[in-house]
């Protein structure tokens, strides 16, 4: 799967797809350390945060595929893995793994949180105005 591009805030903040109760969803994938392949859906989920030093961060929840018996999308290990999602066909950067929650050891409600690859690549692009992520050759 080669990734081609990055999907944008504003492909975020409208999905193109539906689920069975037809609320917009994107499907998202990654492969992690612990976890290996998994599937899981981004519902629009956009959380912002403010740390003790006043820096603002912008996270977000990815939900488990939907399939109450299904495996977490993550687990402790899979921080830094590249979540991605396919659109007309295209890999695209989804965002960057970082933490994940789950209320009383259940998987129907586990929330997995990553930094959108929008917002990564604009502060990899601040400091390294030459880099380039989609390169096929050396």
């Amino acid at each position: 799967l080669r990734i081609e591009s990055c999907i944008t805030k504003e492909e975020l903040a409208k999905p193109d797809e539906f689920d069975a109760q037809g609320q917009r969803c994107l499907i998202v994938g990654k492969d992690g350390n612990t976890t290996d392949l998994t599937v899981g859906r981004y519902a629009g989920l956009v959380s912002f945060t403010r740390n003790s030093a006043d820096v603002e961060s912008v996270e977000l929840g990815i939900y488990n595929a939907g399939n109450k018996t299904v495996e977490v999308f993550s687990d402790k290990g899979d921080s830094g893995s590249l979540v991605w999602c396919i659109k007309d066909g295209k890999a695209l950067i989804f965002g960057q793994l970082h933490s994940g929650a789950n209320r009383g050891g259940s998987t129907s409600n586990h929330v997995t949180y990553c930094t959108p690859g929008w917002y990564l690549l604009a502060q990899i692009k601040k400091r390294f105005k030459y880099a380039d992520f989609y390169r096929t050759t050396w």
